[in-house]
């Protein structure tokens, strides 16, 4: 059989499996029984005369075989998700669905009101808006799960390509009667011995902090470690601790709260669209970012 013979129903299982690494897990997610599942994936194999999971221990594991059909079976599927779009943009954005995601710091501030725009523009358009880390992002716009990104310029993956929205710089963020609230900018190297509340390593935010503290010669007394930017600033609110955080982290949340900027280095990232290298941007994704572009440039975001 050749290869071409293979029907979608075949490698959507083959996929489910392959992303949970679990027969039960991808049968419950595509709605089958597991004795189908594994039915139609032992179909598979005996189609291709090639074994794609190796299912000899507790966790399902790709073969060889399986590692090199995987990429080639999200492209499918990809190009498939793309061929729905083109047919949705035909009826004029009058309905379809657009997945975006979006990190942390900016969904905060600015995507409630992008998202509102937009709704009302395209009301048959369906928007479904993720609070993502970046990797998440970026791992996702490749296996075709989101349509568009906002995040941290430039991509990592080289399939990715990017626009620059605008650049933003770390505070150092404190409680309004922290001894050092008062003052207009602070050296990095200043920090010393300042205990911090800081988000979690998994985050860009994180890192970029790090290597601005690392670039000053400042080991980190890091008391707090936190998965979200509210908690964060809800303690410092509370506490005498110091976080780094984006400015846009304090949007609609500076009551108690004092942002100092900092300098010697100075640590700045720049926030962009992210989409897949090459492919078509859905009128939908354009769409969206036209707004997005709209909203950041009244709230005079772009390149400050």
């Amino acid at each position: 059989m050749t290869f071409s013979e293979i029907e979608l129903r075949h490698l959507r299982y083959f996929l489910a499996v392959a992303e949970t690494a679990h027969f039960t897990k991808a049968a419950a997610k595509l709605h089958v029984t597991q004795p189908t599942l594994s039915q139609q994936v032992r179909d598979l194999e005996g189609q291709l005369g090639l074994q794609l999971f190796d299912r000899t221990g507790r966790a399902v594991k790709l073969t060889e075989a399986g590692e090199a059909l995987l990429p080639h079976a999200r492209r499918v599927f990809r190009q498939l998700d793309e061929a729905q779009g083109a047919l949705d943009e035909l009826r004029g954005l009058k309905r379809g669905l657009l997945r975006v995601g979006i990190v942390q710091t900016v969904n905060a501030c600015v995507i409630p009101e992008i998202v509102a725009r937009f709704s009302e523009a395209h009301t048959g358009v369906r928007v479904e808006c993720s609070e993502m880390a970046v990797a998440d992002i970026e791992a996702d716009l490749e296996s075709g799960k989101l349509d568009l990104g906002i995040s941290f310029l430039p991509p990592s993956r080289k399939t990715l390509a990017g626009e620059k929205l605008f650049s933003e710089e770390l505070v150092a963020v404190m409680a309004n009667d922290h001894v050092l609230a008062k003052r207009r900018q602070l050296r990095v190297q200043e920090l010393k011995f300042q205990p911090l509340a800081l988000l979690s390593e998994r985050y860009c935010t994180r890192q970029l902090a790090d290597g601005a503290l690392a670039q000053a010669n400042v080991e980190a007394e890091v008391r707090v470690e936190m998965n979200t930017v509210a908690g964060i600033l809800d303690t410092v609110r509370r506490t005498q601790l110091i976080s780094l955080l984006p400015s846009l982290a304090l949007c609609q949340q500076e009551r108690g709260l004092r942002a100092v900027r900092l300098v010697d280095p100075k640590p700045v990232r720049t926030i962009g669209l992210l989409w897949m290298q090459g492919a078509n941007r859905r009128s939908a994704a354009s769409g969206f970012a036209r707004v997005t572009q709209l909203v950041l440039a009244e709230r005079k975001l772009r390149d400050c």
